[in-house]
């Protein structure tokens, strides 16, 4: 597998109430050709920032240190047609599909919009194209969707508009970020199924952003978790259940109900999430974690290769094997 995505020591800060402040810091990734990474943690980590700065979607004036790397393109320096030609390279799925639809335009208007504008392509063979897309992504009688509004659709049609128009321009890079969150559980069933037969249909490189570990798991190969606006652990999504080799992955994986058990209470990860601009000068989630030792609190750990993952843990080696918390020890 080759590589297509490389996120290097990638840092960006915002402007947050008249002074810069970091939102990730020092995050590392890579996603080869084909293949479905999934991006979790709490509120706050970073997980959608990560996925803007891969789109080059940032606010205005954000600052931007480190690499990232599209099939060997710095995309951080691209500008005008060469940006332009990257991102038809790519495509983005958002959370909430009537954010993103101008709701005063019709379906058809807003699915082929980029194959008229930026590709030259005639009307009828845009809505040709449209409808054969609309049909794959299970959404029959094309012609007429193609006429209606948003508001006339219902969030799990829409979300499946918002995937055929990802899919028009025959992107390489799939962003899907949160994408059944708005959704009902069976709809968020149907619209995950769709994504995943479709990426490995057309070979796809996807990075999925989801608070749920069970779906990540079901759906990628590999998956990074967040802290802080860095990446803390990444390894095979099934090993992050049996083998977690960082403390916060491990407490995610505990904190999550059993449906199969009956507790007291539900485990909690104790204090809350940070930021990055509220990260400490040593670990991140040291003053959260029951392993945390004093030099946690001053050393900051850096990503490191241990078994077939990597862990940003001064401990990683010392507690592989160790991380199995139980509800009482979260």
């Amino acid at each position: 597998m080759s590589g297509l995505v490389e996120l290097d020591g990638l840092e960006v800060d915002l402007r947050v109430g008249g002074s810069m402040r970091p939102v990730l810091s020092g995050t590392t990734l890579q996603i080869g050709r084909g293949e479905a990474v999934g991006l979790v943690g709490e509120s706050g980590s970073g997980k959608s920032m990560t996925a803007r700065s891969i789109a080059r979607l940032l606010p205005e004036g954000a600052e931007v240190r480190g690499s990232i790397r599209f099939d060997g393109t710095e995309v951080t320096s691209l500008r005008g047609a060469d940006l332009r030609a990257y991102r038809r390279r790519i495509a983005m799925v958002f959370q909430d599909p009537r954010a993103h639809v101008n709701p005063v335009r019709s379906i058809g208007d807003f699915l082929t919009e980029e194959l008229r504008t930026n590709e030259g392509v005639p009307r009828a063979e845009a809505e040709r194209r449209a409808i054969e897309l609309l049909d794959v992504v299970g959404i029959p009688d094309g012609a007429r969707r193609l006429r209606q509004y948003p508001h006339e659709l219902s969030g799990g049609l829409l979300q499946r508009v918002m995937i055929a128009s990802a899919l028009l321009s025959e992107p390489e890079l799939l962003l899907a970020d949160e994408p059944t969150t708005a959704l009902d559980v069976t709809t968020q069933s149907d619209v995950m199924a769709l994504l995943d037969e479709l990426r490995r249909e057309r070979g796809l490189a996807m990075l999925f952003i989801t608070h749920d570990l069970e779906l990540a798991g079901a759906v990628c190969d590999r998956t990074a978790v967040m802290y802080a606006g860095q990446i803390v652990e990444e390894q095979a999504a099934d090993a992050l259940y049996t083998d977690p080799l960082h403390p916060y992955t491990a407490a995610l994986v505990a904190a999550r109900p059993d449906i199969d058990a009956t507790a007291a209470r539900l485990a909690a990860i104790p204090g809350r999430p940070l930021s990055a601009f509220e990260a400490p000068p040593g670990c991140a989630f040291a003053d959260r974690c029951p392993f945390s030792e004093d030099r946690c609190e001053s050393e900051r750990p850096a990503l490191m290769p241990i078994a077939a993952g990597s862990s940003r843990c001064l401990r990683a080696e010392e507690l592989r094997g160790r991380l199995h918390l139980t509800v009482s020890d979260v």
